[in-house]
Formats: structure tokens, C-alpha cells, sequence
């Protein structure tokens, strides 16, 4: 799974090419309210680059070697310490205004403890902001070749989150446009999704258009509006 996240990033160059995470980092970065955020398994830092350009005081952890350097060659402005997620209650020394966990709690075995320490390291009032794959129907080829242990519903998430000290201030679906592809490619043909277009940086026309418009339909609608499905949950829970 990590050698195909590091494989992903060195093909795009450009996060701006990947439609899907530019605007999800986008969308995400304006819930963080917060000035000290720190992101948890960060990859290659693009989330956290877009932060620190808005000015706030950031540091990534992520515990693979190939995406801290690229994220050193890719946002060398960006501090990245090396460590896991499970581990992040004794790397941090001291409270922040908000933790983020863009499309990482799915990777976690015991979620539950893992929300207990995103608990413990937020000051009072602060906030976790996270992001998780829905439906657990949904879970299939591509969920067991990323290393996801479940994915989500909004009802699930609001159990554990506050049965450990959280919450709910926000929570929606995103990214309604990409649920049937899903469905059909991993329900139907039980196949993994292919992701060529999100990465190909030597396109034709046709493929340039196609992300064109992918980028308008996300920035425009998406980011917008929430139609009450879609593949992904945004949320953000503050510490009580």
C-alpha cells in the first residue's frame, strides 16, 4: 500500500493534477480553525503546504520513509517527523488547536484507541478533523490493497467519536459523483477502481478535458454542496 502511495505522488509532480485530493485538501483546509494543526500520516505534505501558505503553524507525521522524502524534495518547507499514527501521544510534547487525519483512521485496527490519543494531544475546545471511506458495503479489492481495516457511516463514526470525549460540529458526504463508478467496478466486475486519470501526467485532449471537468464538478459543486451520499465522510468533532 505505501509503495503504491509513493508510486502515486512521483507520477502526479503536481498534487494539482490529482482532482480528487486537490479539492478534498482544499474543501478540508477550510474547516481547520486552529492555528497549531498537526497531520497525521501526512504523505507527502501537499495538505499541509496549503495550511502553512495560510499561515498556520504546522507538522505532519508520517511513518513511511518514501513519503517523508518526498515530501522534503515536494514541500521542503513543510516539518515531518517519522512515526505512526498509534504512536502520536508520546511523539507530540505538547497539546495542539487541531489534529488531522485525512483518509487514515480507516488503517487503524483499534480506532477506538486511536481517538482516545487524538483526544489527549488536542488543548480544550479543540478540534479533529477527519476524513474516512463510507460504506461498509462498499469495502472491497481497492479497501484490502490500501490496508483498510472498515470503512464508514456517519452513524458509526458518531459512536466512537463520542464515546471518547468528542463532539459532532460537522459531518457530510463528499465526492457523490464517484459512488456509482465504485459500485459498479468493485460490487459488479470486482475489480479496483483504476486511478490512471487522477495521476497520468502525459494526457490527450480527451484526458485533459475529462480533468478539467472533474476539477470544476468537485470545486464548484462538491466542495459546495452536500448531496447525502457520496464515497468519502468529512468531518470535525471538538474535544469536550
Amino acid at each position: 500500500m505505501t509503495s503504491y502511495l509513493v508510486e502515486h505522488y512521483e507520477k502526479i509532480g503536481d498534487v494539482k493534477t490529482d482532482f480528487r485530493n486537490w479539492n478534498l485538501f482544499h474543501l478540508v483546509a477550510t474547516l481547520i480553525k486552529g492555528e497549531s494543526v498537526v497531520d497525521v500520516g501526512c504523505g507527502a505534505a501537499f495538505f499541509l503546504s496549503i495550511l502553512k501558505a495560510g499561515g498556520k503553524n504546522v507538522v505532519g507525521v508520517e511513518p513511511n520513509s518514501g513519503m517523508r522524502a518526498l515530501a522534503s524534495q515536494m514541500n521542503p518547507g513543510v516539518v515531518v517527523i517519522p512515526g505512526r499514527a498509534e504512536e502520536i501521544d508520546v511523539l507530540l510534547q505538547r497539546p495542539v488547536d487541531s489534529v488531522v487525519m485525512i483518509d487514515v483512521l480507516e488503517h487503524i485496527e483499534d480506532d477506538a484507541e486511536q481517538v482516545k490519543k487524538v483526544q489527549a494531544i488536542l488543548k480544550k475546545n479543540g478540534e479533529f478533523v477527519f476524513v474516512v471511506p463510507a460504506y461498509q458495503f462498499l469495502y472491497g479489492k481497492r479497501d484490502k490493497h490500501m490496508g483498510h481495516y472498515r470503512r464508514y457511516s456517519k452513524k458509526s463514526l458518531q459512536k466512537i467519536l463520542t464515546a471518547n470525549g468528542f463532539l459532532i460540529q460537522h459531518m457530510r458526504h463528499w465526492n457523490a459523483l464517484g459512488f456509482l463508478p465504485y459500485l459498479i467496478s468493485e460490487k459488479i466486475f470486482h475489480k479496483p477502481l483504476q486511478l490512471e486519470l487522477r495521476r497520468s501526467t502525459k494526457t490527450n485532449v480527451l484526458t485533459r478535458i475529462t480533468r478539467k471537468g472533474l476539477h470544476f464538478w468537485l470545486r464548484l459543486v462538491e466542495n459546495n454542496f452536500d448531496f447525502g451520499f457520496g464515497l468519502s465522510i468529512i468531518g470535525v468533532a471538538r474535544k469536550i
